[in-house]
Order: C-alpha cells, then sequence, then structure tokens
C-alpha cells in the first residue's frame, strides 16, 4: 500500500481523481491533512519514502520515519540541489543524514533540483564474545 499525504485541498481531488481514472485507486492511502501532524503517527514498516514538501521540515520528517524504515529501505527527498542554495533547512537535513549510523546517502544532480537517496544498512552485528 501507497500513502500520500497533501494538505491541499485542491491537490488532494485532483490526486484522488487521476488514481481512480489509473485504476490505482485501491492500492494508494491518499490522505488531506498535515503531514506535520501524520507522519509522526504512520506505523510502518516502510520500504521507501519519498518526501516532496515543506524543505524546513525535511529532518523532522526523516526522524520521525527512520526508525520505521526497513533495513534495506530508501528515504529519498527532492529539491536538495546546490544550485538550488540548500536553503529552507536543506543544509540541516543534509548534515543530519550525515550523522546517522548505517544510512549511506547519495545525491543525484541529474536534473537542477536534485535528490537525495538514502539506503537504511544493515545494523553491524556485535563480535563472538566465546
Amino acid at each position: 500500500m501507497v500513502t500520500t499525504i497533501e494538505i491541499d485541498e485542491g491537490r488532494h481531488k485532483q490526486a484522488v481523481a487521476n488514481l481512480k481514472e489509473a485504476g490505482l485507486r485501491h492500492y494508494v492511502d491518499a490522505r488531506l491533512t498535515d503531514a506535520h501532524e501524520l507522519v509522526r503517527q504512520l506505523k510502518g514498516p516502510f520500504d521507501f519514502v519519498f518526501s516532496d514538501a515543506d524543505k524546513e521540515w525535511y529532518k523532522n520528517y526523516f526522524v520521525d520515519v527512520y526508525p520505521k524504515l526497513k533495513i534495506g529501505g530508501c528515504f529519498t527527498a527532492h529539491n536538495v540541489s546546490m544550485r538550488r542554495g540548500r536553503g529552507g533547512g536543506i543544509r540541516e537535513f543534509l548534515d543530519h543524514l550525515e550523522s546517522v549510523p548505517h544510512l549511506e546517502t547519495t545525491i543525484n544532480t541529474d536534473s537542477r533540483s536534485g535528490i537525495s537517496i538514502s539506503y537504511k544498512g544493515p545494523l553491524e552485528k556485535k563480535p563472538d564474545t566465546k
């Protein structure tokens, strides 16, 4: 199941109409709400997360989702390109990603906007203490 969150009623209605037309409505949980509140409440686990929301909140979204992200899962974020200045919370978000153990992040700059792709790696095994 895919979950999508939209705060703007017009965009939400358009997305639902598009999903119905494509025959995908039964596969997508399209929520009309404030992601600031809902993201932390979502249960998970998640295989893949794509964030294209308010950039000042990217770090918060990541912090709320990361514990629920499966090993091998990806957290991606849109509009993180250096060409866009990395303002509005993007620098804080990217700095935070660098500090997270077992997380490998790359920035795809094939487009002007840039997309971060963060892969949650396996936890290191503890050495055998026999």
